[in-house]
């Protein structure tokens, strides 16, 4: 492994850690990782046993796209739309990676779409309604991860997808929760 794909996995490493925190506080099932892996990016074990593979993946848009748009339009973030719409075709992407790569490594997988280029908060209401839109991939789980304030508040917020009995908004109660510590 050369060194830019060792620190490429140690940098999905520390990014998987505030989402397994945020997955075992929502779901009460913890999940250490056995590996860091490709295809899909670590394999993981549930206390059950049970062998589970995670894929992450960031949600963002384009590079020149983000900077123009800052610059012209003032646009900080992706709009809610425009990342409603690259989430289901990230989707659709990996479920085409899962089918072709994954399935042969882990019989179960797991899609992390990590939002950094805009927050859970103005996403939502988008997905109200949606809840059957996500119900015929065949990872075993999809979660949406907000990001976007993880260096400001060292912690994310996480959306569950699918299966439906996971499904929505899953805030964890911060009442000391100050930026920046």
């Amino acid at each position: 492994m050369s060194d830019r794909e060792t620190s490429k996995k140690l940098i999905e490493g520390m990014e998987l850690d505030p989402f397994l925190e945020a997955y075992e506080w929502t779901t009460g099932t913890a999940l250490s990782i056995l590996e860091g892996a490709e295809n899909p990016d670590f394999i993981c074990v549930r206390a059950s046993g049970e062998i589970i593979g995670v894929e992450l993946t960031r949600v963002m848009r384009r590079g020149d796209i983000a900077r123009w748009e800052r610059v012209l339009d003032r646009k900080e973030e992706m709009a809610p739309y425009d990342m409603l719409m690259k989430i289901h075709a990230v989707i659709e992407q990996k479920e085409t990676a899962r089918k072709t790569r994954y399935a042969s490594r882990t019989a179960q997988t797991m899609l992390v779409l990590q939002l950094v280029d805009g927050s859970l908060n103005g996403l939502v209401h988008l997905l109200d309604g949606l809840r059957e839109n996500f119900e015929n991939q065949g990872f075993a789980e999809i979660w949406l991860a907000d990001y976007s304030g993880l260096d400001v508040y060292g912690d994310i917020e996480i959306f569950g997808l699918f299966p439906g009995s996971w499904w929505g908004y899953h805030r964890r109660p911060w009442p000391d929760r100050k930026p920046y510590g």
